[in-house]
C-alpha cells in the first residue's frame, strides 16, 4: 500500500530520495525512493479537482493508455498464486494513486524524515510535519467544516483512543475475546506465550510472531466496552507486572502500548486482503473476457490492484535477509535492504517472525476464500448478540448488512443482461478459482464473488483511520521502547504506514455505479442496480456524518476513527472497493 523502497543510492532524480548509508558502526540515515510501475516528476503530477467528473476524466486517460500489452506473473507473497501465465489478465495502472504518495514523499524528503533521526522521542513535535505533509498533500481538511478544532490525529487521549477503534473498526474488533467482565484484548496467555493452542484467537497467534518488549499487554473491558483493567506481564519469566485500572496515571502509557500491537495486527490483515483481491480480481478480470459488460465492470475493480500486490512482496513481507547479499555484498537488487525494511516482517520493520507468521496468513486467506459468505463470523470470537449489545460496530453492520442483497441484485443484473454469456463467466470464474494454486475456493458463484469482495472492500478502507496511530509519537515509540530516541526503523514504519492512507480517490468505493470513462455508463440493467445501492449506501453516510457531528466535542477529538463510514472523501476516508490504495 506504500510507494517507499529502501535502497543504498540511486541517480533516478525523479524519486526524491533520502540519501543512505548502511554501516554497522555509524548511524543509519533513510533512503526513501518511489516504487511503482510509473515514475513521475513534479512536473508531471495531474492538477485534479474533488468533483466526481475530474475524477472519471483523468480516470479515462488511466484506462485507455495504462492497460499493459501483457500480463505479468508477480512473485507469490504468500504460497498461493494465479493459474497458468496464459490466465493473467493485463495489469490496468492508476497513476493517481503513486502521484498522491510521491506528493507526501517529496515532502517528506524535503527533510521531514531525516529531522527525527536521533531525536528525543519524548518531543511530540517530531511528527508533527509528516501529520501536516498529510492533511495538506491528500487535502483530507477539504469536507471538515471546523478544520483548525479538529484533532486529524487524535487528542493523546490513548486510552479513548482504544475504546473507539475496537468498538468501530471491523479490524481492531475482530482481536476482541470474552472474558467474565465482558471483554478482552487479549495479546498473551501465560500458560500458552506461543499461541500454539487451538483456541488461540488470531490477534494472539499474530502477537505471537512479534519481537520486542512489553508485548505481553493484555486488557479487559466492561460490558459497554470501557477499560476495566490492564495487565502487564514480564517478558521471560511470564509473572504478572502491574495491574492498572481506568484511573491510574499509567493507563494511557500501556493502552498506547495495545494500540501499537493493534497496528500491527491491522496491518497484517490488511497486508492478507491485498492477497486476497489480487487472486480474487484477476479471477473475474479475466473470466468475464467475453462478456463486455461484466469485463468492463471487472476492469474497475482490477484497476491498481496488481501494483499494490506487488509493493506487499516488495515492501512489506519478505524473507530474511540472505547471507551472501549481506555478508559477500552479492545484492544486485538490494535485496538485503528490501528485506530488512520490510514493514511487517523485516528486522527494521515491525520485525515479526516471516516464517511463523506466513502460514497464519495462508490459512486465513483459504478460510476467507472457503468460506465466501461469513468472512465477519470467522474472524470475530465474540457472538453477535453481544456486541450488538455493547455497540461494537454498529455502523459497519449497517453496510455489512446490505451486501447480501446487493450481490445477489447485481448478480441477477448480469444475468438479465446477456444469460448465456453470464453462465459462461460464472463458469469460468469457478474453474479459475479451483485452479489458483493454495486456495481453497468455495466460490461458487459471481454471488459469493461479489459478497468478499464487498465485505472485505469495506473493511479495508477502514486502514485509512488506524493507520493515522503510527503518526503520534506515543504509539510509535513502542516499536522500541527500551530506546529513548527515533533510529531509521522507527521512521521506516512511520513513514511507510503513513503512504497506505495517501491516494484515496473518491469515485473507487463499495457498490460505486462509477465506470472509468468519463461520460459513459454501464449496461442499463447494471447501471441501475448499482446505483440503488449507492445511493442506500450514500445515505447511510450522510446520516452517520450529521448524527457525529451532533456532539462537536466528541466530532472533533475522534471524528478521526469515527469518520470512517461518512461520505467519500470526508477526513480522507473511503469504504474502498478494491485494495487499489
Amino acid at each position: 500500500d506504500t510507494s517507499i523502497i529502501f535502497l543504498f543510492n540511486t541517480s533516478n532524480s525523479s524519486n526524491y530520495i533520502f540519501q543512505h548509508q548502511m554501516r554497522l558502526s555509524s548511524p543509519l540515515i533513510l533512503a526513501a525512493a518511489i516504487s511503482s510501475s510509473t515514475a513521475f516528476a513534479p512536473s508531471a503530477l495531474t492538477s485534479r479537482q474533488s468533483s466526481g467528473s475530474a475524477t472519471r476524466t483523468f480516470s479515462a486517460a488511466v484506462r485507455l493508455k495504462a492497460e499493459k500489452e501483457n500480463g505479468r506473473r508477480l512473485p507469490p507473497v504468500l504460497p498461493v498464486d494465479l493459474p497458468s501465465s496464459d490466465d493473467i489478465p493485463k495489469d490496468i495502472d492508476y497513476p493517481f494513486v503513486a502521484q498522491r504518495v510521491d506528493l507526501f514523499l517529496q515532502g517528506m524528503s524535503g527533510g521531514a524524515a531525516a529531522a527525527m533521526f536521533g531525536k528525543p522521542k519524548s518531543d511530540k513535535t517530531t511528527t508533527i510535519p509528516a501529520k501536516t505533509l498529510i492533511v495538506r498533500t491528500q487535502k483530507i481538511a477539504a469536507q471538515i467544516p471546523n478544520a483548525s478544532e479538529y484533532k486529524f490525529f487524535g487528542n493523546g487521549d490513548h486510552s479513548s483512543n482504544l475504546e473507539y477503534l475496537l468498538k468501530t473498526n471491523p479490524f481492531m474488533a475482530t482481536a476482541l475475546t470474552e472474558c467474565d467482565s465482558g471483554f478482552e484484548l487479549r495479546a498473551f496467555d501465560k500458560d500458552d506465550p506461543k499461541a500454539e493452542d487451538p483456541s488461540a484467537s488470531l490477534f494472539r497467534q499474530i502477537l505471537s510472531c512479534l519481537g520486542g518488549a512489553n508485548r505481553r499487554v493484555n486488557i479487559r473491558f466492561d460490558a459497554k466496552m470501557s477499560i476495566h483493567e490492564i495487565r502487564v506481564y514480564e517478558e521471560n519469566t511470564r509473572k504478572l507486572l502491574k495491574r492498572i485500572n481506568r484511573n491510574d496515571k499509567e493507563v494511557d502509557r500501556w493502552a498506547s502500548s495495545a494500540l501499537f500491537n493493534l497496528s500491527y495486527y491491522a496491518s497484517c490483515v490488511h497486508a492478507n486482503i491485498h492477497v486476497l483481491h489480487y487472486i480474487l480480481t484477476a479471477a473475474l478480470d479475466e473470466s468475464s473476457r467475453d462478456f463486455g459488460t461484466m469485463n468492463e465492470w471487472a476492469k474497475f475493480y482490477a484497476t491498481n490492484v496488481p501494483a499494490k500486490y506487488e509493493q506487499v512482496g516488495e515492501l512489506l513481507i519478505r524473507g530474511p535477509p540472505s547471507v551472501n547479499n549481506v555478508l559477500l555484498g552479492a545484492d544486485p537488487d538490494d535485496s538485503a535492504m528490501k528485506d530488512t525494511y520490510a514493514l511487517l516482517t523485516g528486522s527494521s520493520g515491525f520485525g515479526a517472525n516471516g516464517e511463523k507468521l506466513r502460514p497464519i496468513l495462508f490459512k486465513l486467506i483459504n478460510t476467507w476464500t472457503s468460506d465466501p459468505t461469513n468472512y465477519l463470523g470467522n474472524m470475530m470470537n465474540v457472538p453477535k448478540d453481544k456486541l450488538t449489545e455493547a455497540g461494537v460496530l454498529t455502523e459497519f453492520m449497517k453496510h455489512h448488512d446490505m451486501v447480501a442483497d446487493y450481490a445477489r441484485d447485481v448478480a441477477e443484473a448480469l444475468k438479465d443482461t446477456d444469460g448465456d454469456k453470464f453462465g459462461i463467466a460464472e463458469d469460468r470464474l469457478k474453474v479459475y478459482l479451483n485452479r489458483c494454486s493454495g486456495i481453497t475456493s468455495g466460490i461458487a458463484s459471481l454471488e459469493n464473488w461479489i459478497e468478499l469482495m464487498a465485505v472485505t472492500g469495506i473493511v479495508h478502507g477502514t486502514t485509512l483511520s488506524y493507520s493515522r496511530l503510527l503518526a503520534d509519537a506515543d504509539v510509535l515509540r513502542w516499536r522500541d521502547i527500551r530506546i529513548d530516541t527515533w533510529q531509521s526503523p522507527d521512521i521506516n514504519i512511520h513513514v511507510k504506514v503513513l503512504a497506505t492512507i495517501c491516494g484515496m480517490d473518491e469515485h473507487r468505493h463499495v457498490m460505486s455505479s462509477s465506470t472509468d470513462v468519463v461520460g459513459e455508463k454501464y449496461d442499463e440493467k447494471l447501471h441501475a442496480v448499482l446505483e440503488t445501492y449507492e445511493q442506500k449506501s450514500n445515505a447511510l453516510k450522510e446520516a452517520y456524518k450529521n448524527k457525529i457531528m451532533e456532539d462537536m466535542d466528541e466530532f472533533n477529538n475522534y471524528g478521526w476513527i469515527l469518520s470512517d463510514f461518512c461520505p467519500n472523501g470526508f477526513d480522507g476516508k473511503q469504504l474502498t472497493v478494491t485494495t487499489y490504495i
